[in-house]
């Protein structure tokens, strides 16, 4: 599913990976584990396509991903800092995903709304918490029916029983 080759990526002459090479079999369930400025976050900025290779390949599915939106359609990202149209709601943002990904599941997105009971859909996503953000982040994600879904600091912010509650989500359906 993953495929990481070779992998390096300077900033301004500091060097953030060097030669990195990683495997990631389909149906895999794989954690990235090192301490602050490790390149963790640079490594998943690769695989979603975000960031270009100064030298080596990524691939997913056997495809490029920088610059290939059939092969990012596929990929659903929840980063350790969320990005969303702020002024926007949950509902407003589920129709920008439902236009951006074809898989996206709007029947899914009213099941996984009883799991969500305390988003307020037509509420400003900014105007949410912390811990809410989160959460709008993952029925979003998991509404795009992805092949491939990346987390970065997947659970941050949101309290315990969530945590397991989300875990749960996303393990009944690897």
């Amino acid at each position: 599913m993953i495929k990481v080759e070779n992998l390096v990526k300077n900033f301004n002459g500091f060097c953030a990976l060097d030669h990195v090479n990683m495997h990631v079999p389909k149906g895999s369930i794989y954690g990235l584990v090192g301490p602050n400025g490790a390149g963790k976050s640079t490594i998943i900025r690769h695989i979603t396509g975000i960031y270009r290779p100064d030298m080596g390949t990524v691939l997913v599915d056997g495809a490029p991903v920088y610059e290939n939106v059939a092969a990012k359609s596929r990929i659903a990202y929840i980063p350790d800092e969320l990005y969303y149209f702020f002024q926007s709601s949950t509902l407003e943002m589920k129709q920008f995903y439902a236009g951006m990904y074809p898989d996206f599941d709007n029947a899914l997105f009213e099941k996984l709304q009883e799991f969500f009971p305390s988003i307020n859909v037509k509420q400003s996503i900014r105007r949410l918490s912390k811990g809410m953000q989160k959460q709008a982040a993952f029925w979003l994600a998991l509404c795009c029916n992805p092949a491939l879904l990346v987390l970065d600091e997947p659970v941050d912010g949101l309290d315990p029983v969530m945590r397991r509650q989300l875990w749960s989500l996303i393990l009944s359906r690897v």
